[in-house]
């Protein structure tokens, strides 16, 4: 730090592409109180429960939408947020900067870095996930949340606690579902999906993992048995498009795409692991996608009729028919 408090530039003629985006941040003049409002929104969270843009933008003299992409930073850097009420959000259920334990400042200047990192791109933004993963997680071990969507709606289940404390101490649990059955299992995540928060678990003498809706589970009871969760999971979830999956797809689909939706496809994945085998004569695609439940795909399927057709499996095949056999029948 310089005299007056304010950060010095350091020389790096060895690496001008450094040299061209550092400067232009430390010199900017709003550096200092973006850090503050990040420090004030991360304290506000952890000591008051919540924080508005609204308020927020009152607070610092700034407009909402400023205030809006300073929460937006705080949730891009890993800080899980969920909205409690419309124009309001918090932390994530069951998180908290003590767990880390970091404090609001050191919070928010990993925020900030997170920032300067994403504007600087390539290799810089790897480095400031791997340094973050170093810094969070060492101390926490991985989370037991995990959002197919960025800032969802908070929800409040009986039984979020101990299914949360089920996951973090990765203890066997029993749970009763609304159904009145009973599943002996190994909880994995607490998965937020399209307005549902699921539980995701390995069911004990199935084949296949299961997700459950938190809000239909109406008993759970820890057992002191403890189990050796999966690797990886968060890179396996991330890759998911529906809650309906298991970690490890075996199941190939074949799909083929007429001409007139094949650009969708291949400007977008719209299937679980999509990968284009080849482009055909007509103009159309063979697509291919890996799932461990048909669920993963249908809804797609359905929604693209007639310009998708199941090439294989034979069993897929028979269940789109007999799903298109039943919307008929209600015409």
């Amino acid at each position: 730090m310089g005299k007056n408090g304010n950060y010095l530039v350091t020389k790096c003629s060895t690496r001008p592409d450094i040299c061209e985006n550092i400067p232009s941040v430390a010199k900017n003049k709003d550096y200092f109180k973006k850090l503050f409002r990040l420090v004030r929104i991360l304290n506000r969270l952890e000591t008051e429960g919540k924080v508005s843009p609204r308020e927020l933008a009152d607070e610092f003299n700034v407009t909402i939408r400023t205030a809006q992409r300073d929460i937006e930073l705080i949730n891009m850097a890993e800080f899980p947020l969920v909205t409690m009420t419309k124009g309001s959000y918090t932390f994530m259920p069951g998180f908290s900067l003590k767990q880390l334990p970091m404090s609001s400042e050191e919070a928010s200047l990993l925020a900030f870095l997170c920032d300067i990192a994403k504007s600087m791109g390539g290799n810089f933004e790897k480095s400031f996930r791997s340094l973050h993963s170093k810094v969070v997680l060492s101390s926490s071990g991985t989370s037991p949340f995990h959002a197919i969507s960025s800032i969802t709606p908070k929800q409040d289940f009986p039984f979020m606690d101990d299914v949360r404390t089920a996951i973090e101490e990765c203890r066997k649990t029993e749970i009763r579902y609304f159904n009145g059955k009973a599943y002996r299992l190994q909880p994995l995540k607490i998965v937020y999906f399209d307005g549902f928060w699921y539980l995701f678990a390995h069911v004990e003498g199935r084949k296949y993992n299961q997700t459950f809706r938190l809000d239909r589970i109406t008993a759970v009871e820890l057992l002191e048995e403890t189990f050796e969760p999966p690797k990886n999971i968060d890179k396996l979830l991330e890759a998911k498009k529906s809650i309906w999956f298991g970690l490890k797809p075996n199941v190939k689909v074949l799909l083929r795409v007429s001409a007139d939706v094949a650009p969708y496809f291949k400007a977008a994945a719209y299937l679980p692991q999509q990968k284009i085998i080849r482009a055909e004569k007509t103009g159309g695609l063979l697509v291919e996608a890996r799932v461990s439940h048909f669920m993963e795909v249908m809804p797609m399927i359905l929604k693209w009729i007639p310009h998708i057709v199941v090439v294989k499996p034979q069993q897929l095949k028979a269940e789109v028919r007999q799903a298109v056999r039943d919307y008929t029948k209600l015409l």
